[in-house]
């Protein structure tokens, strides 16, 4: 299990990751439990159900590999190896801070006013990174979170929405890559499962064709599509009104 401490304005707020289900905590104005396995009633908590791909890492190597679709995720890890696309692993922060803000804004999802940004910090404090660069040049990372069970994709940026189609290629090769580098890291490290961070529902991704290729993308990895539960509960009726206003300013 994973807890991860926060403060948006002057409120405390925790997001606990990895819990078979939610409990109250103290000393905090808010909290949230993220992808829990278990669907209970909880006093006080919303629920909210929520899809995901799972990649179970008890079995070996070569049958996670061959459970890949062939055309896209295995022929691209492999061209991104043979173009020279290289990784680091906990390295270029600062660089990939400002690569996932910038993708954000492209997106049209950027934190209002800053608010529920991760900062610098938090990603170093919380977060395992894996960059890809060609030629010196960051191309994507990828932000998961880690404990000793799980790794959960947490963020993820590219520079694929300005540049042209060639380099775009180029860029969704090394996020194959990322992924497959990552998931070898976790196997190494005893980690049983590797979530890809959600999926879009089937309602969601027949409607808009961003989200169907996201899902297309994180499926295209072999896992099983698995439901998890979201629980929040808020303390502070201050941060509730606040919490309702900025909502419904997004």
């Amino acid at each position: 299990m994973l807890v991860l401490d926060k403060k948006i304005l002057t409120f405390k707020v925790k997001e606990i990751h990895f819990s078979d289900y939610p409990y109250d905590i103290g000393g905090c104005d808010a909290l949230s439990f993220h992808f829990c396995r278990n669907k209970i009633t909880a006093p006080g908590f919303t629920c909210t159900e929520r899809l995901t791909s799972v990649i179970d890492l008890t079995q070996d190597l070569d049958t996670i590999w061959r459970k890949l679709d062939k055309k896209s995720s295995r022929y691209a890890i492999n061209r991104a190896q043979r173009d020279g696309i290289e990784f680091k692993i906990n390295q270029n922060y600062e660089e990939f801070y400002h690569l996932n803000k910038s993708f954000m804004q492209q997106k049209g999802i950027m934190p209002l006013l800053g608010i529920g940004a991760t900062s610098i910090k938090e990603m170093k404090r919380y977060g395992t990174l894996f960059i890809s660069e060609y030629k010196g040049e960051v191309l994507s990372g990828h932000l998961y979170l880690e404990d000793e069970n799980n790794l959960k994709l947490w963020l993820s940026a590219s520079k694929r929405l300005d540049v042209d189609r060639e380099k775009a290629i180029l860029i969704g090769n090394a996020n194959r890559l990322l992924h497959w580098e990552a998931i070898k890291y976790a196997k190494e490290k005893g980690i049983e499962e590797f979530d890809m961070g959600g999926l879009w529902s089937d309602e969601e991704a027949k409607a808009n064709e961003m989200k169907r290729n996201i899902n297309f993308f994180k499926q295209s990895f072999g896992g099983k599509t698995t439901t998890y539960y979201d629980y929040q509960k808020i303390y502070s009726p201050l941060y509730k009104r606040g919490s309702h206003l900025y909502r419904i300013l997004r």
